[in-house]
């Protein structure tokens, strides 16, 4: 996608802000001095992938009982996918957007300077 140096910081937040959920907020201090637009990028897919895990979890309370346990496997099983992929990308020195969701993740995290 897009081609520059990383830094050693940068890629430092892009594998920290995916270890847990308290790992964005450890990796955005990480990326406070030079600000690597690498760490940045997996610090807002991060952030994006815990949203979207807030979001379907709020869901779940509407699902039927009898499919409550297939769908929950599913779910979990589809945000650790999403995980893996970006966590593969932070690794490989990539930048890799989640499949569908990624441009609208960045673009909802990206602030507006004017």
């Amino acid at each position: 996608m897009k081609e520059h140096k990383i830094s050693k910081d940068g890629k430092l937040a892009a594998i920290v802000t995916h270890l847990t959920f308290i790992g964005p907020i450890i990796a955005w201090f990480i990326n406070q001095e030079e600000k690597d637009p690498f760490g940045s990028f997996y610090i807002k897919q991060s952030v994006g992938i815990f949203c979207l895990f807030l979001l379907i979890s709020a869901i779940f309370p509407i699902v039927p009982d009898f499919m409550f346990v297939p769908t929950l496997i599913g779910f979990y099983l589809f945000i650790f996918i999403l995980w893996i992929y970006s966590f593969s990308g932070a690794i490989s020195n990539e930048y890799k957007l989640l499949p569908v969701i990624g441009n609208f993740i960045q673009k909802a995290l990206t602030s507006k300077k004017k």
